[in-house]
């Protein structure tokens, strides 16, 4: 099997595509940077802005209200039905004469609205939020590698799963960079369900190649490694595609205000299941390769031993033509006093004509 699906060997097919994913999402993270001045479509949460919360005794949906906000430009606005009768609406920042025209409006179309209160978020709580949020990611790495190198006593498994973690997450990054979906607090459940996700199927597969690494007779590393993964890859792609299954119906019926979530959370779970197989197994291999090159390359530079001069013979012993010692195990020679000539060689012995010689019975 591990032949006719040998993935440890394309790995650099594997690299590639990884990069022609993740290289349009930095391109399109730059270009909204220099035109637009925000890599990102921060939503209210961290850019600040307006929140209101209404109370509408008749009957209405989400999808209305939506209707209202569009008039003034404001369709990306996060509304939240509370109850039967309380709505929240969170929108970009508005000025006072703004804020009039929404309600009046929301008051035309239902006219049992009633204002119950109305707050303006600061942008630098949600610069806070933003410098919370990455100080969590990079602490968590760390923790991570601590905790992996302990479980497999080596830092490579633990620097493999990172990289395959840092991987997922500028896949995630840059998927809401090009199609330009807000990034709001739940943005951040994203990212930890990446990382979570990520971490968890890497574990498997690593287990698996240590279990095997136990059994390791002659097998070479690469095919040991693949062999692993072929072993734990039905086991990540039926769980990877149960989860996305069930993500998928939240997207199309879970309605506007949850479906950037249901987008990244899709996008985290096919990212982190691929790089889990197709990215931390094969730097881990490289990173073998690498290192039994760097030891065979010293080993190289080492000088060797010295050798051994040969015992002189003893005398009386027998000594070759050239006047080396016969080799162990070899015919002994019998010893030749100075002078003397070798003794002829003793001719075959000639077998008797009639091909082999037959062995008499013996007679009982």
């Amino acid at each position: 099997m591990a032949q006719a699906f040998n993935l440890i060997g394309r790995r650099r097919w594997w690299y590639a595509l990884s990069l022609a994913v993740i290289i349009p999402g930095l391109i399109a993270l730059y270009y909204h940077h220099v035109h637009d001045h925000h890599a990102l479509n921060w939503g209210v949460d961290f850019t600040g802005g307006n929140s209101l919360e209404l109370r509408i005794t008749q009957p209405f949906t989400i999808g209305e209200i939506r209707q209202v906000m569009d008039r003034f430009g404001l369709g990306d606005a996060v509304i939240q039905r509370s109850g039967e009768s309380e709505v929240f609406v969170r929108t970009r920042p508005l000025t006072q004469a703004q804020t009039n025209q929404i309600i009046d409006a929301m008051r035309g179309r239902f006219p049992s609205t009633v204002m119950l209160r109305e707050d303006t978020v600061g942008p630098e709580i949600g610069a806070e939020l933003r410098n919370i949020a990455i100080v969590g990611v990079v602490v968590g790495l760390v923790l991570q590698v601590i905790f992996i190198s302990i479980r497999f006593r080596s830092v490579r498994f633990a620097i493999a799963a990172d990289i395959a973690l840092l991987h997922d997450l500028l896949v995630v990054i840059g998927a809401f960079a090009l199609t330009q979906r807000e990034v709001n607090s739940s943005f951040l459940a994203v990212l930890l369900t990446v990382a979570g996700y990520s971490i968890n199927d890497t574990i498997v597969i690593f287990d698996r190649i240590r279990e095997n690494l136990s059994f390791r007779t002659r097998e070479p590393f690469e095919h040991l490694v693949n062999r692993s993964v072929l072993e734990a890859l039905v086991r990540s792609i039926n769980t990877a595609m149960t989860a996305v299954l069930a993500i998928g119906a939240v997207y199309v019926f879970g309605g506007e205000t949850i479906r950037d979530v249901a987008f990244g959370l899709v996008v985290s779970i096919i990212t982190g299941g691929y790089s889990s197989i197709f990215n931390a197994s094969p730097i881990l291999v490289d990173w073998h390769n690498w290192a039994e090159r760097r030891r065979a390359r010293a080993a190289g530079r080492e000088p060797g031993p010295a050798a051994r001069p040969a015992p002189a013979p003893r005398e009386g012993s027998a000594l070759s033509p050239d006047g080396t010692s016969p080799a162990a195990g070899s015919l002994e020679v019998p010893a030749i006093a100075p002078g003397q000539p070798y003794p002829p060689a003793r001719p075959a012995p000639v077998r008797p004509a009639g091909g082999r010689r037959r062995r008499g019975r013996r007679r009982r």
